[in-house]
């Protein structure tokens, strides 16, 4: 029955895999390849660029935010192809700066510079490049995406009149129009053509413009140089001269030998996708073919012609990308040849012109590349580079899901608690950040961004809003400075996120912390631990011996502010699952204030909600929310900038609904804070109570406890799960820590 089965199954993969076989059209003759490129020219005549161009349009764009607003994210870097495994995290601004190149080189007609991505080790370099060629993957799998080059077959005999010598005919192919098709055992030899072929390229080159060109004389797409004038390399060449001088120039009897096959791109067998790493020659090579026995069979006609093949990255990288990485790592002299390659698209080997059809992208260090810059040769490469800056995330939102992607990789989300990855990435960016330039703020707000903290900074990048205490014309200009304050921050050799933690150690850091419980429970108390002997040798890293600069540059401070961080916002959290703060109820109170206050400023009177009769606004109502808000300055005062902030979410914002929870979060969290102190006592009894219960265990009441404080404990514990993801083992140790944080005096 198991060997049944087995047939059964390989039955059904063959007649899967034929049917894929058919379907892709993998082999055809030259002139049924021919009638493809009649029916899509645009399709089969585009160079390498134009290839990863509609590759990355194929997949299509998406907004997502910015620190100067809504800003385009190429969908391919998301890999929804794998459903976004090794996924792209961020980087907007790379993808749209090599985008930009590569429609300049679209334009030119060729490709002419090198793409050199840089940036700090560990900013995702390789992984940027990596994406692309994994969406070019999948993209050759489209009807869209097909690729094509071609080989050349030789039957084991041919028809009477044969001059160029098969041998003893096995097979009349007199009548043949074709050799693409004949059985395996019908061919004597198929001499494959070199990566870099084109099939179009056996087309004469007049008459490939003319096909390329036909009707073209408008907009829309334009067939590149690089098409119209690339020719074969130096085997397919030796092949088809030797064959026309047989055939008499005859070249529809010559492309009877060409056998066009589909191929797809792909990294792991290195076809239009190869990555050189630092070595120290040139990335290609010339080797003979005639002593390949293989090649016994060849006719006569080209067995006295020595053949040679171009080998190498270089090559097999044709037609796609080809990656040199950390490439300044070898000697300078080993890559001067990428300047000539980069410009003119071309390569020596051993004497033989090789011209290359590729996307040629290098990624360094920055501590290489500024290297590079004190060097004479300098002037050389920077004229035939272009620079792509990749430096470590700055919007912590970002940098959470790489961690977030390793606990999902890792299958343990049961073990990592709330909170743990986002105040991990919040302290990886604080690290990164630069103290602001006041200068690049608006003169009414630049005292507001000298006293700005890491945090605050952090937060600013991450959409989270101004700190608190400003007024509604300061939050309103310092929100309208951010672009400003990160673009002054981003120049110089020292810019903004070039230095700081790596995700990649952080990462390990997180790694260890989950094989360290050993199926326990990974919160930020224990990461902030890891965090602290992290820091504890300055001497590891560069970026810890960074001169302190007021609040800048002190990531012990930064564990600090975050460990307070943490604690206000589990007590947030214990605080609405006892149910004894309601955070709804105190945006509707808000609510209330705000229609209030915005009638008594127009010195109008407001419908009653029962009676529906016009009332004066309700004045000791008014005081009596300042007063719980701490409000020191004048009513009016106040009042007004409250009722301003409202008018400029609306005129920003005139699609969405007002949320006054959103737009005051730190006024609505303040009318929360100061009912909880005033029901403090009952809600340290009703977290105590829920730790208790959780100590005990499910069906084992604390014997301290009544019916009605277990109950309550219970449905504590149940919220705790429900609405913010706490397991009981997480919820037990965020209790702990919260209990022992109002055991210590935290307020």
């Amino acid at each position: 029955m198991t060997e049944q089965r087995a047939r059964e199954l390989v039955a059904t993969w063959s007649a899967r895999a034929r049917e894929a076989h058919g379907a892709r059209r993998r082999r055809m003759s030259f002139d049924e390849y021919l009638a493809e490129v009649l029916a899509a020219p645009e399709r089969l005549g585009r160079t390498a660029v134009q290839y990863t161009l509609d590759a990355l349009r194929a997949w299509g764009a998406r907004e997502v935010p910015g620190l100067a607003g809504p800003t385009p994210r190429w969908r391919i870097f998301d890999a929804p192809f794998s459903d976004g495994r090794e996924r792209l995290v961020g980087q907007q601004a790379a993808q749209q700066a090599l985008v930009r190149i590569l429609e300049g080189f679209e334009r030119e007609g060729r490709v002419n510079r090198l793409i050199v991505v840089h940036g700090p080790n560990g900013s995702a370099k390789s992984s940027f490049v990596t994406a692309l060629m994994r969406g070019l993957e999948a993209y050759s799998q489209t009807d869209e995406g097909a690729l094509y080059r071609f080989h050349w077959v030789f039957p084991v005999g041919e028809g009477r009149g044969s001059r160029i010598g098969f041998g003893d005919a096995a097979v009349d192919t007199s009548r043949l129009s074709t050799f693409a098709h004949l059985p395996e055992e019908a061919i004597a030899t198929r001499l494959a053509a070199e990566p870099h072929d084109n099939p179009l390229f056996l087309v004469p080159e007049a008459e490939r413009r003319e096909l390329l060109t036909r009707g073209r004389d408008g907009g829309g797409w334009q067939p590149s140089a690089q098409v119209l004038e690339g020719a074969l390399g130096l085997r397919s060449r030796q092949v088809l001269d030797a064959l026309l001088l047989a055939y008499d120039g005859d070249l529809e009897r010559v492309l009877r030998h060409v056998q066009v096959e589909r191929f797809h791109v792909s990294r792991r067998y290195r076809q239009a996708a190869a990555t050189v790493e630092p070595q120290m020659h040139v990335d290609a090579g010339l080797r003979q073919l005639t002593a390949d026995r293989s090649l016994a069979s060849l006719p006569s006609a080209l067995q006295n012609r020595t053949l040679f093949e171009v080998h190498g990255p270089l090559v097999e990288g044709a037609r796609g990308i080809v990656e040199f990485n950390d490439f300044l790592k070898r000697p300078l002299e080993a890559n001067k040849y990428l300047l000539v390659t980069g410009e003119k698209g071309s390569v020596v080997v051993d004497g033989v012109l090789v011209t290359l059809d590729s996307v040629l992208v290098a990624t360094t260090n920055e501590t290489w590349l500024e290297a590079l810059k004190t060097q004479p040769d300098w002037g050389s490469y920077r004229g035939r580079v272009e620079l792509v800056r990749m430096p470590y995330l700055l919007d912590y939102r970002e940098e959470r899901l790489i961690y977030d992607d390793l606990v999902r990789e890792l299958g343990c989300g049961g073990q990592v608690a709330p909170h743990t990855t986002e105040l991990l990435a919040l302290w990886a960016v604080m690290t990164r950040l630069v103290p602001p330039a006041a200068a690049a703020a608006p003169e009414g707000v630049r005292d507001v961004v000298t006293r700005l903290t890491p945090l605050d900074k952090a937060l600013l990048y991450g959409g989270g809003g101004p700190p608190a205490g400003l007024s509604a014309e300061q939050r309103q200009l310092l929100l309208a400075a951010v672009a400003d304050l990160a673009e002054a921050a981003s120049q110089g050799p020292d810019y903004e996120g070039r230095h700081g933690a790596s995700p990649r150690e952080l990462r390990t850091l997180l790694l260890d912390a989950v094989h360290g419980v050993q199926g326990g429970v990974v919160d930020p108390p224990l990461v902030f631990e890891a965090l602290e002997e992290l820091v504890s040798d300055p001497s590891l890293y560069e970026w810890l011996r960074a001169e302190p600069r007021g609040p800048w540059f002190r990531p012990s401070a930064y564990i600090d502010a975050l460990r307070e961080r943490y604690l206000r916002t589990i007590e947030r959290e214990v605080q609405q699952a006892t149910g004894l703060v309601d955070e709804q109820a105190y945006g509707e109170l808000f609510a209330r204030y705000v229609r209030h206050a915005s009638f008594w400023l127009k010195k109008e009177k407001l419908p009653d909600p029962v009676t529906g009769r016009l009332v004066e606004p309700d004045a000791g109502f008014l005081a009596e929310i300042e007063r719980r808000l701490g409000v020191d300055e004048a009513a009016e005062v106040f009042r007004s900038n409250v009722i301003a902030r409202v008018a400029a979410f609306r005129i920003d914002h005139p699609e969405a609904s007002v949320e006054l929870g959103s737009i005051f979060p730190d006024l609505v969290g303040r009318l929360e804070a100061e009912d909880a102190r005033r029901r403090r006592a009952a809600l340290d009894e009703a977290a105590a109570d829920a730790f208790e219960a959780l100590e005990a265990g499910e069906g084992s009441p604390p014997d301290a406890l009544t019916g009605e404080r277990v109950a309550r404990a219970r449905q504590t514990v149940r919220a705790l799960g429900e609405r913010f993801g706490y397991t009981a083992p997480m919820a037990r140790r965020m209790l702990a820590a919260h209990l022992a944080s109002r055991r210590q005096g935290g307020d």
